[in-house]
C-alpha cells in the first residue's frame, strides 16, 4: 500500500492563474512582444500630438465661431435699432413739416379753428402746443393740458426736434416726435408733435434678422419691454423675464452682447443689443442651442477625423511594428537554433542581410558568428574526439603495466618459463 503525500499552498502564499498572467502580460509593457512596444510607441507618437492639437483646434475654432455669432447677433441688433431710428427720424420729417406748417403757425400764433393735421396710420395722436405749455389741439381729454415739463417739449420750444421718452398706457406704447412751430427765420410759437404707437416700432425692429426661434424686443430705459415679437413677453422686466445681466449691460454701455442669459419658459439664449437714438434699446435674443449649432458642427466633424486619423494611425503602426519586428524575430529564432546546438536558417538570415540598416548588418555578423561557432564546436568535437582516443590508449597502457608490474603476474611468468623448460627437457 502507498500513501501520498498531500501538500498545501502555506498561508500567505499567492498562486497565478492563467487569466492572471495573460492580464499581467496585457497591462505590463515589459512583457510585451518587441511588436506590441513598436506598435504602442509609433500608436502615441501618432495620437497624443495629434489629440493635443486637435483639442487645440476645436477650442480655437470654439472661440472663433462664438465671437463670429456673438458678432452676427450684436449685427442683428445694431440693424433692428437702426430701422427704429429711420422710422423715428422719418416721424421726426413729419413732424417738422406740421410745425412749420402756414396753417399750425398761424393757429398758435392768432387762436381760432384747429388745422386738420391728415392723421396717418401710424400716428396715435397728434398735439399742438403753445410757447407755454399748454396743449391747445389734440384729442379732447388733452386739450387744456400741460406739457410744459415734457423733456420733449423743453427741447422742441428751444428750436430742437426733440423724441420723447417710450411712454406705456394700459397695453399700448408710444413715442412722442416733436419739432418747434415757427415760420422759417422766425421765433417759436409753439410745438407740433406726432406719437406713434410701439406697434409700428415693432414692425420697424423686425427689420433685424433673426435666427430660429429668435426674439425681437424694444426696451426702455427702466429695463421694461415696450414692444417684441411675443406678446406674452411686452409689459414685463428683464428682470423678471431672468435677464438681469442684459439689464446691467444696456445700462453701462449703448452696445453689447451676452453669451449665456436665461429667458423664463425658453432656456438659455444669447443676447445681443444696440441703443437707438430715442431713450429705447433694440435686443435680440437666440436659442444657444442654435447659437451653438456651428460650434457642436464644428467639434463633431473634428472628433470624427480624429477617430478616422486615428483608426488610420493604428493599422499603419501596427503595420511598421509587423515589419520592423519580423527580422528580430527571426534573428531570435537563429539565436535559438544556436543555443539548442542546431543550425539557423542560413536562407532567412541571408535574406534578412541583404537590407542596409542596421538590423541587416546584425544579421551578416550574426550569420558570420553561427558559422564561426559552429566550425569551433566542429574543430572541439575533433579534438574532444582524439583526446579521448589517446586517454584510452594512456588508460590501457597504465592498466597493462599494473598487471605486469604486478607479483602475480611475475610469479604466472616464471611459472610458464618452467613449463617451457620443462616441455623442451621431455623432449
Amino acid at each position: 500500500m502507498t500513501s501520498e503525500a498531500v501538500t498545501s499552498p502555506a498561508i500567505g502564499s499567492t498562486s497565478s492563474t492563467p487569466s492572471t498572467g495573460l492580464w499581467r502580460r496585457i497591462v505590463d509593457p515589459r512583457r510585451w512582444s518587441l511588436g506590441a512596444r513598436l506598435g504602442a510607441t509609433l500608436v502615441l507618437a501618432a495620437l497624443v500630438p495629434m489629440g493635443v492639437v486637435s483639442i487645440a483646434a476645436t477650442r480655437t475654432g470654439q472661440r472663433a465661431v462664438e465671437a463670429s455669432e456673438l458678432e452676427a447677433a450684436e449685427g442683428a441688433a445694431t440693424v433692428g435699432a437702426a430701422a427704429i431710428d429711420e422710422y423715428i427720424g422719418g416721424v421726426a420729417a413729419r413732424a417738422d413739416q406740421l410745425g412749420t406748417s402756414p396753417a399750425v403757425v398761424a393757429f398758435l400764433t392768432d387762436g381760432g379753428t384747429p388745422p386738420s393735421s391728415g392723421e396717418a396710420p401710424d400716428v396715435v395722436a397728434t398735439l399742438l402746443a403753445d410757447a407755454k405749455g399748454t396743449i391747445v389741439a389734440g384729442p379732447a381729454e388733452r386739450i387744456g393740458t400741460s406739457v410744459a415739463t415734457e423733456p420733449w417739449f423743453v427741447q422742441a420750444v428751444a428750436g430742437k426736434p426733440a423724441v420723447g421718452e417710450v411712454t406705456t398706457t394700459g397695453n399700448r406704447s408710444f413715442v412722442t416726435v416733436a419739432a418747434p412751430a415757427r415760420r422759417p427765420g422766425a421765433a417759436v410759437v409753439g410745438v407740433a408733435a406726432l406719437q406713434v404707437g410701439g406697434d409700428d416700432l415693432l414692425f420697424s425692429l423686425n427689420q433685424a434678422p433673426l435666427g430660429p426661434g429668435g426674439q425681437a424686443l424694444l426696451v426702455d430705459d427702466d429695463g421694461k419691454v415696450i414692444a417684441a415679437r411675443d406678446s406674452r413677453l411686452q409689459g414685463r422686466t428683464l428682470d423678471e423675464l431672468g435677464m438681469d445681466a442684459v439689464a446691467t449691460g444696456i445700462t453701462e454701455r449703448d452696445n453689447g452682447s451676452v453669451a449665456r442669459s436665461p429667458l423664463r419658459g425658453r432656456g438659455e439664449q444669447v443676447v445681443a443689443w444696440a441703443g437707438t437714438g430715442g431713450a429705447a434699446a433694440a435686443v435680440v435674443t437666440q436659442p444657444r442651442s442654435a447659437f451653438l449649432a456651428p460650434i457642436d458642427r464644428l467639434s463633431n466633424s473634428i472628433t470624427i477625423a480624429l477617430i478616422v486619423v486615428g483608426v488610420l494611425a493604428v493599422i499603419s503602426a501596427l503595420l511598421i511594428a509587423r515589419r520592423l519586428s519580423r527580422p528580430i524575430g527571426a534573428l531570435t529564432r537563429a539565436a535559438r537554433a544556436v543555443e539548442d546546438g542546431g543550425a539557423p536558417d542560413a536562407d532567412e538570415l541571408d535574406r534578412i542581410g541583404r537590407s542596409g540598416d542596421d538590423v541587416g548588418r546584425l544579421a551578416r555578423v550574426f550569420s558570420r558568428m553561427a558559422a564561426q561557432v559552429a566550425a569551433r564546436e566542429r574543430k572541439l568535437k575533433e579534438q574532444v574526439r582524439s583526446l579521448k582516443v589517446e586517454i584510452d590508449q594512456e588508460r590501457r597502457r597504465k592498466e597493462v603495466a599494473e598487471v605486469t608490474d604486478s607479483d602475480f603476474f611475475r610469479d604466472l611468468e616464471g611459472r610458464a618459463a618452467e613449463m617451457r623448460r620443462r616441455a623442451k627437457g621431455d623432449e
